[in-house]
């Protein structure tokens, strides 16, 4: 067996029980095999992919007659191994795997496959190929976990999973039935030591981990109408810019084939410092004209990207398709508080589009970030799609191979800007998923794939939520007991020095409130019951 594990292929009699790995040679004689003419039909689809070279194994399920199964996988160098797959279910072994990702980094792996249905003849299906990267993706995830279109959303907590194994394990749970709010996790550049997240109703505040230490802050105060919300870290690792939200409600949708659709109805633009624990605002993104939200650090430091609407009269669920939201920057200098004044980067609502979760590349040359046809929260609509925009040229497209019918979401940059993640719902219109692409030195992004699991039908019975998925560079090392005793202490009070002279207080009619919206308490959410 040349040093290959015990479960590897013994004989073809051992077939429909193994597991394993074998050289080839050792299983049965697929040389005439009758060949299909097409590829086999995967779940998940794992075909005409570029993987990352630490990557975990992807399992998968092949959607054919397939009592008894094998998989001939060839690397750019040395010889083929065969995976065998009873009833068509394929599971790489994690040793054997990192092995022919090493061999083949920058390279191709050429997948054949051979089936067979109960005592039939053996079936070649066309070989596909999937790349293997030479650049590596973050290999952890940061995510709510939380259960889709309700109208009262549960949150299971903040969670992270390492995509080189199969290992998930809590960064902060709740218990069951308790109704807090951990949401809006946002890491200074992939950086698993600075981070912060918000905590809603009983125990509200923001807390900061900074280098192993942990603080709660609160902003909400006089102006400021609503506690910080979403967030973004300027690349100096002290300051962040945030937004102050507004959360109107949730609305029963049967449009969109959704339980309901999340709005604002007021935002502004804010930037805390932490050292200092103090805010600064600036009258031309403080105001009740416009809704901001959704900001983000350019890498350089030197601008805040983020998405603004112009503020509408809400009477009918009809209104808000007339919410559209233009992609902006403003100037920001840390050092001397000094704001500039806004720029539209692009006009999307005059081409009836609305913009969502800016992200720049590393590099600062594109931004990834989500279109739809209405509103800021494109979880929830099938019309949001993840594009991509050339900042030199202005130019943006929706890359191929990465969007679905349904609704993507959230997009995220790996520390390297070679990869990006998202959230979609194109597995059964509701629950969104972990999805990643390959981002070429050229501008292209290539085929997305979900997130592999060691049971390749994990999915089929999953029917919660990834939510706010954030890349990062290594495992947060935070104990969840510390973080959860800092949830529940006092919070230290963050002051607003020169604090803009608008009123903050301004919001929704109490017509659209009333006549709208279900009569009930949870009815009229703050953040913590709104899915990202």
């Amino acid at each position: 067996m040349g040093g290959r594990r015990m479960h590897a292929l013994l004989s073809a009699g051992l077939l429909a029980g193994a597991l394993g790995w074998t050289a080839c040679g050792s299983g049965p004689d697929l040389s005439a095999a009758e060949p299909v003419g097409r590829p086999p039909r995967l779940d998940p689809d794992y075909t005409a992919l570029v993987i990352p070279p630490n990557i975990a194994p992807l399992s998968f399920r092949i959607l054919e007659e397939a009592e008894r199964a094998i998989v001939r996988i060839s690397p750019a160098a040395g010889a083929a191994v065969e995976l065998s797959c009873p009833d068509g279910v394929c599971r790489p072994d994690p040793d054997d795997w990192r092995d022919l990702l090493d061999r083949s980094r920058g390279q191709a792996l050429r997948y054949e496959v051979y089936a067979t249905a109960a005592g039939g003849a053996w079936r070649r299906f066309e070989p596909f190929a999937n790349t293997v990267a030479a650049e590596p993706i973050d290999p952890y995830i940061a995510f709510r976990q939380l259960a889709p279109n309700s109208q009262f959303t549960a949150i299971k907590g903040i969670f992270q999973r390492h995509l080189e194994t199969y290992e998930r394990e809590p960064i902060i749970t709740l218990r069951g039935g308790t109704f807090e709010c951990v949401n809006c996790h946002t890491f200074h550049q992939n950086n698993p030591d600075r981070f912060l997240f918000h905590v809603r109703r009983k125990h509200s505040g923001t807390v900061l981990v900074m280098d192993g230490q942990i603080r709660k802050v609160n902003t909400r105060h006089d102006p400021m109408f609503r506690p910080l919300a979403f967030a973004s870290w300027h690349p100096d690792g002290r300051h962040v810019a945030a937004t102050l939200n507004m959360y109107v409600g949730n609305s029963p949708s049967t449009v969109d084939g959704y339980h309901f659709q999340a709005f604002e109805k007021r935002g502004d633009l804010a930037v805390y410092d932490a050292v200092e624990n103090t805010i600064s605002s600036t009258r031309a993104v403080f105001g009740d004209e416009y809704i901001e939200t959704h900001p983000y650090c350019s890498p350089d430091g030197r601008f805040i990207y983020y998405v603004r609407g112009r503020d509408r009269p809400l009477i009918s669920h009809r209104d808000l398709y007339d919410l559209e939201f233009d992609l902006m920057r403003i100037p920001y200098d840390v050092d001397g508080d000094v704001w500039g004044e806004p720029e539209t980067v692009v006009a999307y609502s005059e081409l009836g589009l609305s913009c969502a979760f800016p992200c720049p590349s590393p590099e600062g040359r594109y931004m990834l970030h989500i279109l739809s046809d209405h509103g800021t929260y494109p979880v929830y609509q099938k019309s949001s799609d993840v594009y991509i925009l050339d900042l030199e040229s202005r130019e943006f497209h929706k890359p191929a191979g990465v969007n679905s019918e349904f609704a993507e979401s959230y997009p995220r940059w790996s520390s390297n800007g070679r990869w990006f993640s998202f959230v979609s719902s194109r597995r059964d219109g509701r629950s969104a998923l972990p999805y990643f692409a390959y981002f070429d030195s050229s501008g292209r992004a290539h085929k997305a794939f979900v997130l592999p699991q060691r049971d390749p039908g994990h999915y089929d019975t999953f029917t919660d939520t990834y939510n706010v998925l954030e890349l990062i560079r290594s495992r947060v090392d935070v104990d969840a007991f510390e973080l959860a005793r800092a949830m529940q202490q006092p919070a230290v009070d963050a002051t607003f020095p020169a604090p803009p002279p608008v009123d903050a207080h301004t919001g929704a009619t109490r017509q659209w409130l009333e006549e709208t919206l279900p009569a009930s308490p949870r009815t009229t959410p703050d953040s913590s019951s709104v899915a990202r």
